[in-house]
């Protein structure tokens, strides 16, 4: 047997023959190393889910314009959301060439739904016949309304399979009638499953009625919330950008000075957003578990002195018949990294079985990422061998006479 094979043999036994002790260094690096693992899957997971979603809202070449003062990158709301109107969306696309359709949106939030004897609340939100290329979302079953239904402020409904499911039981919706707080609709289409919106909501939980049903029938008023633009292929984006804040503060009367009464979206402006929300994920997160995994070296660094004082006599039996300091030193830095890889291991297996229960009873979590598992046992192996440093150097210092007396 090698030096080496039994200096690494002699640690093994002295780690079985404390066990307490090996368990409490095994524990401090676990914890640090095991939250650290499951803050970066559960960050580049939800960053990844946020942007798939993202895309699916702003896909292609499209951009946003919304009521207020608001930008999504952030800053102060400079005007009342009542400022944006219909003839403002026709006006951007008369006036922009680039500018390929657009889709004015009223949302009328949360609303009492009744079919025969069921009620429940449902989001409302009223578009334009441009609303099933806009947003790429057709029907399953049915049809979309078209431009005589948003002419006509036609009492006519489309319904998400949620409410469809929740309100009709598995019966077919084409053709009832449901009545959306006072005023009755008739369900011409099921909308396609999309889920999750970037904002958290269950798009399949919406029914999206003509734009000026919603403005004249359900929620009165004479503004819109926000606009979905579709651009040519090839568009400059920050060049149209410019172009509709100029012709939005023309038509509102906007002095110089005064601040923009609405504002606008770029997929690279909504990228940012998210990027900036899942920063807590990605970066603050990670700090806290750093700072645990350092707390976790030192209580290890801690142990191992402890270690040191307590086989001062094993010490120096060991340098009496004829071990060298580096022998001792190798000892203790071996023993160090041992409990620390092995809690790393451990760690590392314990946030894959974590993030599969997730999955298995219902949630949504990302995998485990190579890169994170790979650093999480990095860090282990780091923290065992420097906070072993310390106790290896005190133990090889250690004069063989006095500690033999």
């Amino acid at each position: 047997m090698t030096r080496a094979a039994r200096i690494l043999a002699s640690g093994m036994r002295m780690l079985q023959r404390n066990p307490l002790r090996t368990f409490f260094m095994m524990l401090a690096t676990f914890v640090g190393v095991c939250a650290l693992t499951l803050t970066l899957a559960f960050g580049r997971g939800t960053q990844r889910e946020m942007l798939d979603r993202v895309e699916r809202m702003l896909g292609g070449w499209s951009m946003f314009v919304m009521a207020g003062g608001t930008r999504m990158t952030g800053g102060p709301r400079a005007a009342a959301v009542t400022t944006l109107t219909v003839d403002d969306v026709r006006a951007i696309v008369d006036q922009l060439p680039e500018v390929r359709l657009a889709d004015p949106l009223v949302a009328a939030g949360l609303r009492d739904v009744v079919y025969g004897g069921r009620n429940r609340q449902v989001r409302i939100e009223g578009h334009a016949e441009t609303a099933e290329v806009v947003w790429n979302r057709s029907v399953t079953r049915g049809s979309y309304f078209g431009e005589a239904h948003v002419a006509g402020a036609a009492r006519v409904a489309l319904i998400g399979e949620v409410v469809a499911r929740e309100l009709f039981d598995g019966g077919d919706p084409i053709g009832e009638q449901i009545r959306i707080g006072s005023v009755p609709f008739e369900v011409i289409g099921i909308l396609e499953p999309v889920g999750i919106d970037p904002h958290g909501l269950d798009k399949d939980d919406e029914i999206v009625i003509p734009i000026s049903t919603m403005m004249r029938r359900v929620a009165n008023v004479d503004y819109i919330f926000g606009a979905k633009l579709i651009v040519s292929p090839g568009t400059d984006f920050n060049r149209t950008e410019r172009e509709i804040r100029e012709i939005l503060r023309r038509r509102h009367g906007l002095l110089p000075d005064q601040a923009d009464d609405f504002s606008t979206h770029t997929p690279d402006q909504v990228r940012h957003m998210v990027h900036s929300a899942n920063r807590v994920f990605t970066v603050l997160l990670p700090i806290i578990a750093g700072v645990a995994i350092v707390v976790g070296g030192l209580v290890v660094a801690a142990l191992m002195l402890m270690a040191v004082h307590e086989r001062r006599s094993e010490i120096g039996l060991r340098r009496a018949v004829g071990a060298m300091p580096r022998d001792i030193r190798l000892q203790f830095l071996v023993e160090s990294a041992a409990v620390c890889t092995l809690a790393g291991v451990l760690a590392v297996l314990t946030g894959y079985v974590t993030l599969k229960a997730v999955v298995v009873h219902g949630g949504s979590a990302p995998g485990m990422p190579w890169s994170a598992a790979l650093l999480g046992l990095a860090i282990a192996v780091v923290v065992g061998v420097v906070a072993g440093v310390w106790p290896a150097l005190r133990a090889a210092r250690l004069d063989p006479v006095q500690t033999l007396r």
